[in-house]
């Protein structure tokens, strides 16, 4: 590990229960701040640079943030999962657009989680509780969704984040089934690979609730293993090479990695849920 930072707390640079993390061009890394319904955002070392929301229902107010994402032209994208929409800020926090509310439809939604945008600036979104995904322009306009309980693999939790592979297929952690699931930009199933393990000794390429998802430039992959309280890293092809513990902000206590991005400068940055920090490695 690199550096740690963040404590429990509401002030600029401290966090309550961080959900999803993103990075830009410049690894500068936005953070979904979900019990103080905020966005804070950090250069790669840590120093916090600026923060924008607050708890309500109005353009760039938050009810539960959780997945980040951002396009080619470094606007970024919030899951806001509690008010059943997605909304759009430009890099220094100001409100561009949103879209989404309550319901089954198209480009409504049912408790938005994961959100990842692929080299095109299409933005996918996991629609939880309607059992799919969504895909939307950068205005943000819909312009079409696949999934179904059974095909997406949502059991008695939902997948909780999604990330972009680079030959451009989409990756979901599946949460409860404990494993990865590779689909088509369509939707179209092509793989999955883990299964259950839990302990100590658990090998490589086991799960217990698999979490954050990130895609480094050269394909590789990046599993949040959050109760194996451990990163794991894969090939482009799903094949296990190598893992790390991540330590507690205590001694002798756990770290519970949710959120995971990779940067361009080739580093790792974890969220803490549960110690509201960040780690970078």
């Amino acid at each position: 590990m690199l550096k740690q930072w963040g404590e429990l707390g509401d002030k600029p640079g401290q966090l309550r229960f961080p959900a999803m993390i993103a990075a830009d061009k410049n690894s500068n890394i936005y953070v979904a701040d979900q019990h103080n319904h905020r966005i804070q955002k950090f250069d790669k070392d840590g120093n916090f640079i600026l923060m924008w929301g607050k708890q309500g229902k109005g353009p760039g107010e938050f009810n539960f943030p959780y997945g980040v994402a951002l396009d080619s032209k470094g606007n970024v994208y919030i899951s806001d999962m509690n008010n059943n929409r997605i909304q759009k800020f430009s890099t220094d926090g100001a409100f561009l657009a949103e879209t989404g509310v309550y319901g089954t439809g198209n480009g409504q939604m049912k408790y938005p989680y994961g959100i990842a945008v692929d080299e095109k600036d299409v933005i996918y979104v996991i629609d939880a509780f309607n059992y799919r995904i969504q895909k939307f322009d950068t205005e943000p306009k819909f312009l079409s969704e696949w999934g179904s309980q059974e095909s997406i693999g949502f059991k008695l939790y939902m997948p909780h984040e999604i990330a972009v592979t680079a030959d451009g297929n989409i990756l979901l952690s599946d949460r409860q089934n404990h494993r990865i699931s590779v689909f088509s930009k369509d939707g179209s199933l092509i793989k999955r690979f883990g299964d259950f393990g839990e302990g100590t000794d658990v090998k490589g390429g086991f799960f217990s609730e698999p979490h954050g998802v990130a895609v480094n430039k050269n394909g590789d992959i990046f599993i949040c293993d959050r109760y194996n309280f451990r990163i794991q890293k894969f090939n482009s092809a799903g094949e296990f090479q190598y893992q790390w513990v991540t330590p507690g902000i205590k001694d002798n206590s756990r770290h519970f990695p949710l959120g995971i991005a990779a940067t361009p400068n080739g580093n790792i940055y974890v969220t803490d849920h549960y110690s509201h920090c960040i780690q970078k490695y």
